[in-house]
């Protein structure tokens, strides 16, 4: 530029030489007037290779810096980001806004307030989280107004912009603080003039979803743009802080929703519950605690039932100076005072939800009349002195209602709202319970009886008959009958006996009795009356019942009178009824005469007693008809475990007929091979002595030749005794899921090659088919793996033999003739309904009618002898059967066979 050519021209007015001298990030210059001499120009030149060698460490310096610079953000948002996955309520924000805070100041970064802008998107106003450096938090909701801050806010917005700062000089700071604090509802004036006499306010915020950022320094200076970098990553880590603060918040929200509801669940349980028509009251109580349990603060709470008269029913519940539950319930003149009249007219038109304020004279006279009207303990005199409002919701029948030292919040009413629907059910119950008040004493009898019935015939023993008593005494109890004693005579018209079960005045049972007829005029009396079917009555003082307990005590019936009289005293005087039923009579004694009623009930339980005891007699004689059939059943067990041995011991001489007829042939073999060769043995001797060497030869090679003979059926016999083993053991193996594709290829291919191995001219075409959605199943593989070779290896030999016939040629000699056969073997698996299906099918000789239904009986074989024990088909049957499977068999005769194991999935 001129200027800066000026400036060079007034600085060197001479000419000037300009000296570069490069390394590798820039160069070192001089400027001088005259040339540099030739060691100048070498000392500048290893001065510029120090230097090199000094910014190469700055530089290394610098990365390092950075580098701190970065872990110590890194760890400052980290710890931003451990405390908000650490949150637990969404109260706790504050926390992290002022942990925020800390960081920020932790990092060197110069500002006096941080804060948060919640939900900007939503509203033109802003809903702010403020912290500093004294951990000063607030929360403050503030209307849109006319400043630059602001409209830098609002542009932002609008453009979808996610940063802006803004330097308010010292009279833009003011009025926005003026305007500011002019919205506050409580200003603090003296924090206002701290702000004030502040020189300027710089800040920076960033924007993102639903949630802004932003730092603010007094000291006007600008944020750099590291720090306004700084400042978007930790707006991005707050936007995590955020989301968790909104999901905590609906949890709260879903929680606190849980409580109401269970509140209300329990005040609807206690309504379903409630028993009688004072059980309201109890239904009141529920509802206070469940209001206290949700926070609710209220003096006392209740319901009131409204009647077109101007009368209501009222149940309060309330806490009194000493935390002690006081319950009122009575009816009240709701013409007494203004409240109870707008409660009447509010109720009578279903209008929403009323309250009314108490205070000063209005307030001491509603309680002084409500004392008057009812029994009604006033509460706290500061309680009345003070102002406090009642706030009621009505439903139906009429109103629940509430006292609160403060006006109800919104969020309360509607949680009471919820509660008066509730009680408009409890209500509904009440008149229900009202009206089945009236057909209580029926239904009571009628679960009483059936009571007894059931109670009595379940006994089953004689100890069981020690329950009478105390049985009777709940009945008679149930059914509101008036007694101080009572008990059962039994009678045995037969045995001229009377078993007394009879009870103490606490319903204890004073144990069994037994009396004779005769044995005093009460017995006597009891049993003429019992006879004709006539209830007995009789009066005793209390010498007549001490008359009758001495009496007991001699005969030995009872051990002490204290005992039998319940206490030290005989009663005053006893009224006794003995009301008949089939078996004796049931007693009832009281203090007062029966009336007609009492005596009709008495009657009705008499009678379920009967045809109780009468099923507990039954089931004794059928106990002693149970006890001689069990020991008819006991000798006939014995019989038939005497009958399945001898059935064991037939079937086991078959199966020793059986290995012995099979291991025969073997052991023949072995002991007529073994005499022969005894006799070349002694013919060799003598043809050594002759010196008929060719001849010993000869012998020696038939000896070798027998040797292999009994060698072969001595294996023979050895597999025979092996398969027995087999077919006899139990496998002690675990069932595992088994994959029976995997397996029957397997198995396949192990057969195949083995018969290959014997017979390397054998060929065959093998196909299969498994089905690739089997599922596994829960198996013995060992044991299914035996079977499926018995079935591959029976499969391959069948084919084997049906392309080969044996022909005489002229001499009279065997000859092998190849018929044009191809050999098919076919395997495959599928799911069938509950079962998986395992098919083996061969083209071989197939098995003729006349024999296929023994295939499966131990040492049967259709191979040559001594090329089949017979014991594998057997085998495999046993195993299918243990696994609860099926296993067929299908044949052609000269087409092939087919065998199909089936296995349950339903099991596994």
């Amino acid at each position: 530029s001129k200027e800066a050519e000026e400036m060079v021209r007034n600085e060197f007015p001479d000419p000037t030489i300009f000296y570069c001298f490069n390394f590798s990030h820039g160069y070192l210059h001089l400027v001088t007037g005259s040339l540099l001499e030739k060691d100048e120009e070498d000392l500048l030149a290893r001065f510029t290779r120090v230097f090199e060698q000094t910014y190469a460490r700055f530089l290394d310096l610098k990365k390092a810096e950075a580098q701190a610079r970065e872990s110590q953000i890194e760890a400052a948002l980290e710890r931003v980001r451990s405390r908000t996955m650490g949150m637990q309520q969404s109260d706790e924000l504050e926390e992290v806004i002022q942990l925020v805070f800390d960081q920020f100041v932790q990092l060197n970064i110069n500002l006096d307030h941080s804060g948060f802008i919640l939900d900007y998107k939503t509203n033109e106003d802003m809903h702010i989280w403020l912290a500093d450096r004294n951990k000063f938090k607030s929360e403050i909701f503030l209307p849109y107004f006319d400043c630059a801050h602001w409209n830098s806010f609002i542009n932002a917005k609008k453009n979808g912009e996610h940063f802006f700062s803004n330097l308010l000089r010292h009279e833009e700071k003011n009025k926005f603080y003026n305007d500011l604090f002019n919205l506050l509802p409580d200003p603090p004036k003296d924090l206002l003039n701290i702000y004030l006499g502040k020189p300027a306010l710089a800040i920076s915020t960033v924007l993102l979803d639903n949630v802004g950022l932003y730092i603010e320094n007094f000291d006007g200076i600008p944020y750099s743009e590291a720090e306004n970098e700084i400042l978007m990553r930790f707006g991005k880590v707050f936007q995590q802080t955020y989301t968790r603060f909104l999901d905590l918040q609906r949890a709260e929200e879903q929680a606190r929703e849980a409580q109401i509801e269970a509140a209300l669940e329990r005040v609807r349980s206690k309504a379903m519950a409630m028993r009688t028509s004072e059980d309201i009251s109890e239904a009141t109580t529920v509802l206070f605690q469940e209001v206290e349990k949700l926070n609710i603060e209220t003096i006392r709470c209740g319901i009131v039932i409204v009647h077109e008269n101007k009368i209501m029913d009222a149940w309060t519940t309330s806490i009194d100076n000493n935390d002690r539950m006081i319950k009122i319930a009575g009816q009240i003149d709701m013409t007494i005072h203004p409240l109870l009249l707008e409660v009447f007219e509010g109720w009578k038109n279903q209008n929403p939800p009323g309250e009314y304020k108490l205070e000063g004279k209005d307030g001491k006279a509603y309680y002084k009349a409500l004392s008057k009207e009812t029994k009604y303990s006033l509460p706290d005199s500061r309680i009345v002195e003070q102002t406090h409002y009642c706030t009621w919701f009505n439903f139906k029948e009429g109103s629940f209602f509430t006292f609160t030292k403060e006006q109800l919040p919104e969020i309360a009413r509607v949680i009471f709202e919820r509660f008066a629907k509730v009680f408009g059910l409890t209500y509904q119950r009440y008149r229900e319970l009202i009206e089945s008040e009236k057909r209580a004493k029926e239904a009571r009898k009628q679960a009483s009886l059936d009571r007894v019935r059931g109670e009595i015939a379940s006994m089953r023993s004689t100890q069981d008959l020690e329950r009478i008593t105390p049985i009777i005494w709940d009945e008679l109890t149930n059914l509101g009958v008036p007694f101080f004693r009572c008990g059962v005579f039994i009678i045995d018209d037969i045995k001229n006996n009377i078993q007394l079960h009879l009870s103490d005045p606490h319903g204890n049972s004073l144990g069994l009795m037994n009396l004779d007829f005769s044995t005093n005029s009460i017995t006597k009396n009891v049993v003429k009356s019992w006879r004709k079917g006539e209830v007995y009555k009789e009066y005793w003082t209390k010498q007549d019942f001490i008359d009758w307990t001495q009496g007991l005590q001699n005969l030995g019936k009872i051990e002490t009178t204290t005992k039998y009289q319940g206490g030290d005293t005989a009663p005053e005087s006893l009224h006794l009824n003995f009301v008949p039923f089939s078996q004796g009579m049931l007693y009832v004694g009281n203090l007062e005469p029966l009336n007609d009623d009492n005596i009709g009930l008495v009657r009705n339980l008499a009678e379920s007693f009967s045809i109780a005891y009468a099923r507990y007699e039954d089931f004794n004689k059928l106990e002693r008809a149970k006890a001689n059939i069990e020991k008819a059943l006991k000798d006939l067990k014995d019989a038939q475990k005497q009958l399945v041995q001898s059935e064991k011991m037939a079937s086991l001489g078959e199966l020793t007929a059986g290995i012995a007829h099979e291991i025969q042939n073997p052991l023949n073999f072995v002991n007529n091979f073994s005499e022969v060769s005894s006799e070349m043995i002694a013919e060799i001797k003598e043809e050594l002595q002759k010196g008929e060497m060719e001849e010993v030869e000869a012998l020696l090679r038939d000896i070798s030749e027998n040797l292999e003979k009994i060698n072969h059926h001595g294996k023979r016999a050895d597999s025979i005794v092996k398969g027995m083993l087999e077919h006899s053991r139990t496998s002690s193996g675990e069932k595992t899921p088994t994959d029976l594709n995997a397996l029957c290829d397997e198995y396949l291919r192990l057969s195949y090659h083995g018969l290959r191995a014997k017979d390397k001219s054998f060929n065959a075409d093998i196909k299969t088919n498994f089905d690739p959605e089997l599922p596994k199943i829960k198996v013995i593989s060992q044991d299914i793996g035996r079977v499926l070779l018995n079935l591959m290896n029976n499969a391959f030999y069948a084919c084997s033999k049906k392309g080969v016939t044996k022909q005489s040629n002229a001499n009279g000699s065997a000859a092998t003739v190849v018929q044009e056969f191809k050999p098919q073997v076919y395997v495959g698996t599928a799911k069938i309904d509950d079962f998986i299906e395992v098919v083996v099918e061969d083209n071989g000789e197939g098995i003729s009618n006349n024999i296929i239904e023994k295939i499966f009986q131990p040492f049967f074989t259709t191979k040559p002898t001594g090329q089949g024990t017979g014991l594998g088909l057997s085998l495999s049957y046993d195993i299918i059967k243990a696994h609860g499977g099926e296993i067929e068999v299908s044949s052609e005769e000269g087409k092939g066979t087919t065998f199909k194991v089936k296995l349950p999935i339903e099991e596994n």
